[in-house]
């Protein structure tokens, strides 16, 4: 009878011990997922930001030498628009709750933000001295903002490596 007990108890505990390690590894396995899905996530929203803005100074270099945009132009910065929007979004529901969220919102309203920028008429290749001011200012925003997204994701990834 004891050795029943005994062999009993042996197969319960290792029926037990199976399956704290299936849970151990299944959230393990959910760990990883997410941090690749925020991984995914940051640097959607970095890309997406940086052809917003690339574009954006491609269109203020063509201004600035007596250029227009024409409609598609003008489609593709809303596109891109779009892409930040959704990126942005991506990140919000992917990384709720942590740091990266806030300063993704920062990194896209940054570069979303530089077409709220008044232009004058450009001239002699250039704004008026308070245009070039504001521009300036806001090429550095963006550019701070998309600095601490990266670096906040690089932190944030990296401390949840195995």
């Amino acid at each position: 009878m004891g050795s029943t007990i005994i062999a009993v108890l042996g197969t319960l505990a290792g029926a037990a011990l199976a399956t704290l390690t299936q849970h151990a590894a299944d959230r393990a396995s959910r760990r990883e997922r997410h941090r690749q899905e925020v991984t995914a996530a940051v640097i959607a929203l970095l890309e997406a930001v940086l052809r917003y803005r690339e574009d954006y100074w491609l269109m203020i270099a063509r201004l600035r030498d007596g250029g227009h945009d024409t409609l598609e132009q003008v489609a593709v910065r809303y596109r891109l628009r779009t892409e930040i929007t959704v990126a942005r979004d991506r990140l919000a529901l992917t990384a709720r709750g942590s740091h990266l969220v806030e300063l993704g919102e920062k990194a896209a309203w940054a570069a979303i933000e530089l077409s709220d920028i008044p232009l004058d008429p450009a001239t002699d290749g250039g704004f008026s001295p308070a245009t070039e001011t504001a521009l300036a200012a806001a090429r550095e925003r963006s550019r701070d903002a998309h600095t601490a997204l990266r670096q906040a994701g690089s932190t944030y990834l990296m401390s949840r490596q195995h």
